[in-house]
């Protein structure tokens, strides 16, 4: 496994919580964005090439994902902004991204994520001249998790949230080399060619 890694950040991405699970279990290395609400003026962007994983349980969809996550989605609790506090696990770093409008080479992602072609649909109708992002993410583990006070700034939909704290963290790889280069490939296949 290799080493450690240290991150040293206040810059969050707010995902939901089941998605960042699976990022950092090593069972998921794609993430697609094409904008929250609030991004619509100029779009989604990849503004941080690392980050920390904001869960988020308020807009996960049971129709949107696989049968076998439904039954984890209320382990999850309340929301943070009802709980008063965000629970991080881990962090990102972005490989990848392919921008695409290809609803075929999106709705093909199935296989290798926890979504149901419904959550590819709903992406692809939402401003479909506006292109999906496919992030290819290498996922790391904290040891234990940092639990961060909630703030009413932290609300909406937006997928970038600068946090009121600095965070410093070392992180665990939660895939080898080998084996995350060989989810990456299937990812970059399915949306390339």
């Amino acid at each position: 496994m290799p080493d450690e890694v240290e991150l040293k950040s206040n810059i969050a991405l707010k995902e939901w919580a089941i998605v960042c699970d699976e990022v950092l279990a090593g069972k998921q290395v794609a993430l697609l964005r094409k904008g929250g609400i609030l991004e619509q003026k100029k779009g989604f962007q990849i503004e941080h090439e690392m980050f920390f994983f904001y869960p988020n349980s308020e807009h996960q969809s049971r129709e949107q994902l696989k049968p076998g996550f439904h039954a984890r989605l209320d382990a999850y609790g309340p929301p943070a902004r009802v709980s008063g506090k965000i629970a991080i696990a881990g962090f990102g770093r972005v490989v990848d991204i392919v921008k695409t409008t290809d609803a075929a080479k999106l709705r093909a992602l199935e296989p290798v994520t926890c979504w149901t072609q419904a959550l590819f649909d709903m992406r692809i109708n939402y401003k479909p001249e506006k292109p999906n992002f496919v992030v290819t993410v290498r996922g790391y583990k904290l040891p234990r998790v940092i639990e961060v006070p909630y703030h009413e700034d932290y609300a909406g939909c937006h997928s970038w949230v600068p946090l009121k704290q600095e965070l410093a963290a070392l992180g665990t790889p939660v895939l080898s080399d080998a084996a995350f280069e060989t989810a990456r490939a299937a990812v970059l296949k399915i949306v390339t060619e």
